[in-house]
């Protein structure tokens, strides 16, 4: 099984695909927080503006790992209808999980306020995260670049299911990804260090990016 050394390590191996198939002006979005890290090497590497696309995944209380649906910054949310079948979750329990992770993805915004995706639109957009399992939560960004004017979008990751590869595919323009596993457990899996990243160290980061990524940028001209 391929794995990276940690975030940093994967974002280098997957801006040096994107540099390959990419040309003209284009802004980063990275889901926070692992997606920032793995965002940055790739906004540097295309010259891009780097920002955070807040959205999040919906989960359980029966269930609290497994993703049901997710929700965007704007508070619109999808749901993956099997889920909440096999979950046997009511539409009050549903409402309960969108509430607790809007409050929680709010309080992150509210702590720490960041350039929005939608300020830099219209333009080519490359989504950013360390990995797909679900990809509900990708899902949910890509909806919110599109209805915030996205002209057309990459999703890149290191890794992902299978299934989550084959929703990106017909979700995005175009999908970038290093690692496709059948056999996909969880994204952790594909690192040695996988270690959590704080609200802080994200800050750092997106500081550090402001002062190395142009305001027009490469982009996202991928190939077929």
């Amino acid at each position: 099984m391929v794995r990276f050394k940690d975030r940093t390590h994967a974002g280098e191996a997957l801006a040096r695909r994107l540099v390959e198939v990419m040309a003209g002006p284009c802004v980063v979005g990275a889901i926070p927080r692992g997606g920032v890290v793995v965002g940055l090497p790739v906004a540097t590497a295309l010259g891009a503006p780097l920002v955070v696309v807040n959205a999040h995944k919906l989960t359980a209380s029966i269930s609290p790992e497994f993703a049901f649906g997710a929700i965007d910054e704007d508070g619109e949310s999808l749901l993956d209808e099997v889920s909440v079948r096999d979950l046997g979750l009511e539409p009050a329990e549903i409402e309960r999980a969108r509430a607790r992770a809007w409050d929680l993805m709010r309080a992150r915004i509210d702590r720490r306020p960041t350039p929005s995706l939608a300020s830099w639109l219209p333009r080519r957009v490359v989504l950013v995260d360390d990995g797909l399992a679900t990809g509900l939560t990708m899902r949910a960004a890509v909806r919110h670049a599109r209805r915030h004017g996205a002209t057309a979008i990459t999703v890149a990751v290191p890794c992902a299911s299978a299934e989550a590869a084959a929703a990106m595919r017909l979700e995005a323009e175009h999908f970038v990804c290093p690692v496709v596993d059948p056999a996909f457990m969880a994204v952790g899996c594909y690192y040695d260090d996988f270690s959590q990243v704080s609200d802080s160290m994200m800050a750092a980061l997106l500081e550090g990016a402001g002062g190395q990524a142009g305001a027009t940028g490469r982009g996202t001209e991928a190939g077929p």
